[in-house]
């Protein structure tokens, strides 16, 4: 009778690691909006840690292509086998290099969560759930249109600001703009112009 073995696989590695990564606490605070949000550091430091217990590493390279700067995500297994991620790209046109460089690392960041579906939402403590806010319900546009406080010479860098954050897609307009934004900015406008005029 063949002897039984109890050995892992790749697969069965990633599995498991998918399964036990937990949500990564948000560790750095955006300026422009008082929220916090995970640096990068802090959910490859998660990360990495969690899939070396599984004979895991993340793999993450960059390339560009046709004015676009793409970030391609992939796990490695001790064995030799890969399992690709995705990848993630943003128009580079118009972008300096430091706005390169943190575009980049944006693409990282929401890369790396996606892959490892982590969330780096804040924990309010219940808050949100236990107080009623039934704005927080209707979309911000139902009043008019979202973006009439933006000066109309604004918008152009209002657009290219939402879509280097990744919260607008280059081909959309202001207006398509999701619910959940579109709040976030009418809460905070004083600084989003300040964001915008940089």
């Amino acid at each position: 009778m063949p002897k039984e073995t109890n050995i892992n696989t790749g697969r069965q590695d990633l599995v498991a690691f998918l399964n036990s990564i937990g949500n990564v606490a948000a560790d750095r605070i955006n300026p422009a909006f008082k929220s916090k949000y995970a640096s990068l550091a802090e959910i490859l430091d998660t990360v990495k840690a969690e899939a070396a217990k599984h004979n895991l590493a993340v793999f993450q390279s960059l390339s560009s292509f046709e004015g676009q700067v793409r970030v391609n995500t992939c796990f490695i297994h001790a064995s030799g086998e890969t399992y690709e991620a995705g990848s993630l790209a943003i128009k580079s046109e118009g972008l300096d290099a430091q706005k390169l460089g943190s575009a980049i690392t944006y693409l990282r960041r929401q890369s790396i969560q996606t892959a490892c579906a982590i969330s780096t939402d804040i924990d309010d403590d219940g808050a949100k759930a236990s107080s009623p806010s039934p704005a927080n319900n209707r979309p911000v546009q139902a009043g008019g249109v979202w973006h009439n406080f933006i000066p109309a010479d604004l918008r152009g860098n209002a657009k290219a600001y939402l879509v280097l954050k990744g919260w607008l897609a280059a081909d959309a307009s202001l207006e398509s703009l999701g619910n959940q934004y579109q709040l976030t900015i009418s809460e905070n406008q004083t600084a989003f112009l300040k964001a915008i005029t940089k």
